[in-house]
């Protein structure tokens, strides 16, 4: 059962990370909005993987992805879905 549950804990981190990644991708940064005001939202990640090396049966798993807005606007994540 505590396998099972670091495992589906480890998949949704996965997805997460993936679908952030391809949220990035598909709208780049840009600096002025188009409301001249140069206040556009800017998702900054330290890392988009990590590795737990070797693990063994049952050990709990456990890593929090940081995710930062560095822009002037508020970040909003409307949409996460796998990629």
């Amino acid at each position: 059962m505590k396998v099972s549950k670091a495992i589906s804990a480890i998949a949704f981190i996965v997805l997460f990370v993936v679908a952030v990644a391809a949220q990035q991708k598909q709208s780049p940064h840009q600096p002025d909005a188009g409301n001249g005001s140069g206040s556009a939202p800017l998702m900054v990640i330290d890392s988009f993987t990590h590795d737990f090396g070797e693990v063994k049966a049952g050990t709990p798993l456990r890593y929090v992805f940081k995710v930062k807005n560095q822009g002037k606007a508020d970040l909003l994540i409307n949409n996460v879905s796998p990629g």
